[in-house]
C-alpha cells in the first residue's frame, strides 16, 4: 500500500504487530456498506462514471455474497478488513476498484464501519434488554400473591412480595436500555467524507451520504470525526453498567438457589454439575453472568486508559478501540439471551420463602402502629427496640406475644394490634406509589406492560 515510500517491506513481526484483521473482519458487512455508498458518492462528483460504479457496487455486493457463503479466503497480508475488501474488489473488477479509495482515508473510513457496527450493536441489546423484561414482567404476574422476606445488609428486613422484586430489575433494566439509546444517538453522526483529517479533496454531498448510511446528520468538524472515539467509551460504559445490573441481581438468585435459602431452583438446562461431587447442581449461568461484569468493566478502564494519551487526530492506537468494544457488545448480547431464558424457566418454593419470614420482620410494623396511636417515632422505635430485645433474651416469637405482653411496653397497645402480626396486613400497608402494597404493584405491573409493549 505504501511501496512508494518505503525502501523496503515492514518486518514479519511488524506485520504481526502491525495486523488487525483478526479483530475487524467483523466490520465487512458495515465496510462494503460504506464503500457501496462512497461509490455513490463519487458518482454524484464525477469521479466514477456510471459504469466504473455500477461495477465497483456490483463487485462489493459480490464479496457480500461471498462473505456469506464463507467463500473468502483471507491472506496473510491482509493488513486489515479495509484493505481486504479492496483486494478483493480489485480482483473481481480489475484496476476500476483501485479508484474507490479517491478522497478517503482508513481514517474516516474505520470510525464509519464501527459507528454503524454500534448502531446496530445497541439496537441488539436494546432487544435483548426488552426480551429480560418480558420475562420479568410474566415472572411478576405469576408470582404476585407470594411473601417473602425482603433484605437490606443482606439481613431480613420487612416482608414484601416477589413480584415486587422483579419488577424492582424490570425497571433497572428501562435505565439501562436508555443508556444504549443514548449511546446509539452518540454514534449517529457520519464521520466518511473527513478523509484522514482535513476533509475530502472533492466536492463530496456529506448530507446525502449520511442520509444513504442512515445517519442523522454528518459530524461537523473533519478533525473531530477521525479523532473521536468518546462513542465508543460511552458504549462500553453502557455494557458496564447494564453487567453490573445483571451481576447484582444474578448474586441474590445464587444466594437464593443456595439449600440454606431453597427460594428458587434453578432449570437443569441452566445449570452445571460437578465432576466429582454427583450431588451437585450448580448455578454456573448466574455465576458466569456475574463475572461478565468484572470483563466490561475491564474493558471500559482499558480502553479509557488508551484513550487518554492519544493526540489528534488520528494515531495507530487506536487500532486498539475495536477489540473491547466487538467482546463487550456480543458477551451483553449473550448475557440477555441466556437471563431471559434462566427467568423463564426457574422455579420459585413459595413455601420456603414463607417459611423464611421471621416475625421480626413486623417490628417497622409495630412502630407504625404506635405512631398510628400519636408517639412520635423516634420513641416508638425505642419502644419496639426493648420488645425485639425481651423476644431474643426470653426466645419468644414476636407475633405470639399477648396484648397485656406488649402493654408491658406501652399503653398504647390495645386489641386491634393482632391484625399487625398478619403478613398480608403489613403487605397492604404499603400501598403507597412504588410501594410493595399488591395495588400499588399491580399498577407497577401496568406501567411496565407500557414499557415492553404488551
Amino acid at each position: 500500500m505504501w511501496d512508494g515510500r518505503f525502501a523496503k517491506p515492514s518486518d514479519s513481526t511488524m506485520e504481526e504487530l502491525n495486523n488487525s484483521l483478526a479483530i475487524d473482519k467483523a466490520l465487512i458487512e458495515e465496510d462494503i456498506a460504506g464503500s457501496c455508498a462512497w461509490a455513490g458518492a463519487l458518482l454524484a462528483c464525477g469521479v466514477l462514471s456510471r459504469v466504473e460504479h455500477d461495477s465497483i457496487v456490483a463487485g462489493l455486493n459480490g464479496i457480500l455474497a461471498d462473505h456469506h457463503s464463507g467463500a473468502i479466503k483471507y491472506l496473510p497480508t491482509d493488513e486489515d478488513i479495509h484493505m481486504a475488501v479492496e483486494r478483493l474488489l480489485v480482483e473481481k473488477i480489475g484496476e476500476t476498484g483501485g479508484k474507490l479509495h479517491t478522497g478517503r482515508s482508513r481514517n474516516d473510513q474505520v470510525v464509519t464501519d464501527v459507528r454503524i457496527y454500534v448502531k446496530k450493536r445497541c439496537a441488539a441489546i436494546e432487544r435483548g434488554i426488552t426480551d429480560v423484561q418480558k420475562a420479568l414482567l410474566k415472572r411478576a404476574e405469576a408470582d404476585i400473591s407470594v411473601i417473602m422476606p425482603g433484605y437490606t445488609h443482606l439481613q431480613q428486613a420487612q416482608p414484601i412480595l416477589l413480584s415486587h422484586y422483579w419488577l424492582s430489575f424490570l425497571f433497572r433494566l428501562e435505565r439501562e436500555k436508555k443508556r444504549f439509546v443514548n449511546a446509539s444517538k452518540g454514534a449517529d453522526s457520519l464521520p466518511l467524507g473527513s478523509g484522514a483529517l482535513a476533509g475530502a479533496g472533492f466536492a463530496i454531498d456529506r448530507e446525502k451520504l449520511a442520509e444513504a448510511l442512515g445517519f442523522k446528520q454528518v459530524c461537523p468538524n473533519s478533525i473531530d470525526a477521525v479523532a473521536s472515539r468518546d462513542f465508543i467509551l460511552e458504549t462500553l460504559s453502557c455494557c458496564a453498567s447494564l453487567a453490573i445490573a445483571c451481576s447484582r441481581y444474578a448474586e441474590d438468585l445464587i444466594i437464593w438457589s443456595s439449600r440454606e435459602f431453597g427460594f428458587i431452583e434453578l432449570d437443569d438446562a441452566w445449570s452445571t454439575g460437578s465432576s466429582m461431587m454427583p450431588q451437585k447442581k450448580n448455578p454456573d449461568s448466574l455465576e458466569l453472568i456475574r463475572a461478565k461484569a468484572g470483563r466490561c468493566i475491564g474493558n471500559y478502564t482499558g480502553f479509557a486508559s488508551t484513550l487518554k494519551g492519544v493526540g489528534l487526530a488520528y494515531c495507530k492506537d487506536l487500532q486498539e478501540d475495536k477489540e473491547p468494544l466487538f467482546d463487550s457488545l456480543s458477551q451483553m448480547e449473550l448475557v440477555c439471551t441466556v437471563l431471559t431464558k434462566v427467568m423463564e424457566t426457574l422455579t420459585v418454593n413459595a413455601e420456603a420463602m414463607f417459611r423464611g419470614l421471621d416475625p421480626f420482620l413486623l417490628a417497622t410494623d409495630l412502630a407504625d402502629y404506635l405512631v398510628g396511636k400519636s408517639m412520635p417515632f423516634r420513641q416508638a422505635h425505642k419502644v419496639l427496640g426493648k420488645i425485639v430485645a425481651f423476644c431474643i433474651e426470653k426466645k419468644r416469637n414476636l407475633q405470639t406475644l399477648t396484648v397485656e405482653e406488649l402493654k408491658g411496653f406501652s399503653e398504647l397497645f390495645k386489641t386491634d394490634v393482632t391484625a399487625v402480626f398478619k403478613w398480608e396486613n403489613a403487605i397492604a400497608h404499603r400501598n403507597v406509589s412504588g410501594g410493595t402494597g399488591m395495588e400499588s404493584v399491580k399498577a407497577q405491573i401496568s406501567a411496565a406492560k407500557k414499557l415492553v409493549g404488551k
